[in-house]
């Protein structure tokens, strides 16, 4: 699938009120921000990065010293149930046991979802509620419960094309070429934003050496070599 057809789909598919939807691929392609900005973000967006060690109480909430009392605090996958919101859930599949016990409960079907809370409460989702989540790895990398919860599942292998537009111009061409490319030869374009930033600072030499480590000369010949042909083009 061609990059403007792969963000073609996922600005329509997550246009509409749908099935949860599950976002992978390489690092530095947009997922993240596809998840919190694409489609239908009116109810609001509650974002959550999860490691290894993220306790399913920083999701579901918990109580908390107020006065001389503790009261309960709802958490963001809550919040969103209540509010009918988007909750993002950035790299799914480092979720350990205890996120992953209540995250297949919160991505039920609508008719079955429910999250009790240690109030004793009963959260049901508000129409609306989506759970985007965003790995690094590839679906079946997550256990088959989990990964039956996601409705779509979409691959996104190189940034949104107009993400570019926030590099230099002479830094475009060599960012779109090295996002889409494979094994040691891919550079994210997040490293290309940070070289841009880092170069306007300290120059091309420290920034280059900074952002891109041994392969730093190579990544310099190749912008030196590629800078007629782009002033030849800006020129015309």
């Amino acid at each position: 699938m061609a990059q403007i057809e792969t963000w073609t789909v996922i600005d329509a598919v997550l246009a509409v009120d749908g099935p949860h939807a599950l976002l992978y691929g390489p690092p530095g392609t947009g997922k993240s921000f596809a998840g919190q900005r694409s489609g239908d973000v009116s109810r609001g967006v509650y974002n959550v990065t999860i490691t290894p060690d993220t306790p399913a109480a920083e999701l579901r909430g918990h109580y908390v010293p107020r006065g001389g009392e503790f009261q309960w605090q709802d958490g963001p996958m809550v919040r969103a149930m209540r509010e009918g919101a988007r909750l993002v859930l950035n790299e799914i599949d480092h979720a350990g046991g205890d996120v992953l016990s209540l995250s297949l409960a919160c991505l039920d079907s609508r008719e079955s979802c429910a999250v009790t809370l240690p109030t004793g409460e009963t959260v049901r989702p508000a129409a609306g509620f989506r759970v985007v989540a965003t790995m690094n790895g590839k679906p079946d990398d997550l256990l088959p419960a989990l990964r039956d919860r996601f409705g779509v599942a979409l691959e996104v292998d190189a940034p949104h094309p107009a993400a570019f537009d926030a590099l230099p111009d002479d830094l475009q061409p060599a960012a779109r070429g090295s996002s889409v490319a494979t094994g040691d030869d891919r550079v994210s374009l997040r490293s290309w934003l940070a070289f841009a930033e880092l170069r306007r600072a300290v120059g091309p030499e420290i920034a280059a050496q900074s952002v891109f480590g041994a392969s730093w000369r190579a990544v310099l010949d190749s912008l030196a070599v590629a800078a007629p042909a782009h002033a030849g083009r800006r020129s015309r």
